[in-house]
This record gives structure tokens, sequence and C-alpha cells, in this order.
């Protein structure tokens, strides 16, 4: 395959389910208390109790099992918690290399807006951050672009999360069927 540039364009991302009953323990991975109705494995989770990047394990029927443990040196219930489903924006070619050139993340909303972008490293089936919970104001956007261009390999995935619905729209620059 020869190389060529293409855009991929993602429109109104952002998958939020919220609860305001969570229970977390000390330095435990269960959040437990809450309706699950919504929530599934992979979803990100958006609160001050968990390091940045946490993800959800499994699903049970009134608690969630995340993949660290949290932050938390006492007890906290009441908490407000909001799980942010994924949105693929681009994935690369089976049997073939791309390089995420640049990328930028408008917000359509009339509120700020914070958006986490990651790379799933198919070969390796674990997911990495790229930018973390970026706060994105209203009429604004967030860009990526000459820090540094992102290798993919066959199958990996850029995936976006946003903690508003339907928040973020986006254009990835790709160069695709790199050898």
């Amino acid at each position: 395959m020869a190389e060529s540039f293409t855009n991929s364009v993602t429109r109104a991302a952002g998958i939020v389910t919220s609860t305001s009953a969570g229970a977390i323990g000390i330095t435990t991975n269960k959040i437990t208390g809450i309706s699950t109705v919504g929530i599934a494995v992979s979803d990100l989770v958006d609160t001050d109790n968990y390091i940045l990047g946490t993800k959800i394990q499994s699903v049970g029927a009134s608690e969630v099992v995340c993949d660290r443990d949290s932050t938390n040196t006492s007890a906290s219930t009441s908490q407000s918690i909001k799980f942010l489903g994924p949105t693929t924006a681009y994935t690369s070619a089976s049997g073939n290399k791309s390089i995420l050139v640049g990328g930028t993340f408008a917000n359509n909303t009339g509120n700020e807006v914070n958006v986490t972008v990651t790379l799933y490293d198919n070969s390796a089936g674990t997911e990495v951050g790229i930018a973390q919970k970026i706060p994105v104001p209203n009429g604004s956007s967030f860009v990526i672009s000459d820090a540094g261009k992102t290798v993919m390999e066959s199958l990996d995935q850029i995936v976006l999360y946003c903690d508003t619905a339907n928040a973020i729209d986006s254009t990835l620059s790709i160069l695709k069927g790199v050898s």
C-alpha cells in the first residue's frame, strides 16, 4: 500500500453515565452502591478518587471494579462519579502502520468540557493516554500538533473520551500505509 494522507473526522464524541451515590473505600478498586445501567467495561472513571486513566474492569449488580485502586485515605460515600464511554476516532488498517500527525478537538457546547485522547495498542492489548482531561473552553479547541508524531501499528486505535455527552468534534490528520 502506498503512503497517503487522510483526515479522520468524528462528530459529537462524548458518552457519559453519571451517579451521585457512589461509595469508595480506602485504596480499593471497587465503587459500590450505584446503578450500573449504561456503564460498560473499558469506560473511563472520572472522579477525584482515582488517578486519571482509571478504567472499568468489570460491572456487577450495584458495583464496578476498576483497574486501579482509589487514592482515598478515608472511605467516601455519596460521591459524584462520571463514567466516560469510548469513541474510536481512528483505527489503523490491518497489516499497515499509520502515523498520527496532528489533531484538533473542538468544543461544540456552550460550556467548558474535558477531553481525553488515548492510543489503544492492539498488539499489547493496552491503552495509554496521549492527552488526559484537557480542558477545552466553549468556543475553543485543543490541538495536538508538532510536539511529536504517534506511530500506530496494525489495528491500533485513537480513542476519545469526553466528560460531556456529544461535546467534542475531532479531526485527525493521519499518514497511512507506512512501511
